[in-house]
């Protein structure tokens, strides 16, 4: 998605030109023999009243080696009916693009929100493995 810096105003979510945002944060776990390797098993959306619009956990595509449970609270039993990375980026882009379709996502209009989000190269990075 391009960067559009901070000419709009997101917090009016009311305006069909501009449907609001939506902020994401993804928790990460360890994986490999030395647990540094970084896993997204959990991703959480929610709207600019943070009312929650999606949370699941995620599928590692290896073992988990560190749970950093003192940060992230994540257990191995939280990961047992975790869903596949396939299917969450799915819902994550169908919330995205609220309806819209792909190839008529505008800066200038339409239903698509914007992502927002702290260290947000992170989670998409995490995600798109």
């Amino acid at each position: 998605m391009p960067y559009i810096g901070s000419q709009i105003d997101l917090r009016d979510s009311s305006d069909e030109n501009h449907p609001g945002a939506v902020a994401i944060d993804c928790e990460r776990v360890g994986g490999g023999s030395d647990g540094l390797l970084e896993l997204c098993v959990r991703v959480c959306l929610v709207d600019e009243d943070e009312n929650l619009l999606y949370h699941a956990y995620v599928q590692p595509p290896i073992p988990v080696t560190n749970y950093r449970h003192d940060i992230t609270g994540i257990t191995e039993d939280d990961l047992r009916d975790a869903r596949p990375l396939k299917e969450v980026q799915e819902k994550i882009l169908q919330i995205l693009y609220n309806g819209e379709f792909m190839s008529k996502v505008r800066l200038d209009g339409g239903k698509a929100r914007f992502l927002v989000g702290h260290a947000l190269a992170h989670d998409l990075d995490c995600l798109k493995n």
